[in-house]
């Protein structure tokens, strides 16, 4: 369904999150490969952020905030942290959302049956065939079928 069909628009949209827009399942699965490869960035970066954050308790159990290798580690979270902000936006830039880190899973608002609801897409799916009501969760998702 095209996102002109939808009933209410001006309202609808209204109840969008910040910076989410509506995409047809055609933009949804155009931005999926980058998508992907966004989620799976984030995936890596939080990994890694966490591990830094395990390292910096470690050392301060023994070490003061102001040494040089606590300095270091606080240094790297934190460019891990603004390289996170990065890819999300531009995560946000496809049209996508992060549903899950793990398992990865990412959504698209979008419009079924005249309204809002949220394509979903998990690793291991060749393609977007899923969606769920905003108001519902991952483990409700119908088959997308289009006409």
């Amino acid at each position: 369904m095209e996102i002109g069909m939808l009933e209410n628009r001006e309202e609808r949209e209204q109840v969008l999150p910040h910076k989410a827009h509506l995409v047809t399942i055609e933009q949804a699965r155009e931005s999926l490969p980058e998508a992907r490869q966004l989620l799976i960035e984030l995936q890596v970066m939080n990994d890694y952020a966490h591990d830094l954050t395990e390292e910096i308790e470690i050392l301060l159990e023994d070490l003061e905030p102001e040494d040089e290798h606590v300095i270091e580690v606080a240094d790297a979270l934190a460019t891990t942290i603004r390289n996170w902000q990065v890819i999300s936006s531009n995560l946000s830039l496809t049209g996508a959302r992060v549903a899950s880190l793990d398992p990865g899973r990412l959504e698209w608002y979008g419009v079924v049956d005249g309204e809002i609801a949220l394509y979903s897409w998990c690793f291991g799916e060749e393609d977007i065939e899923w969606y769920h009501h905003t108001d519902t969760t991952y483990l409700t998702r119908k088959p997308l079928i289009e006409a």
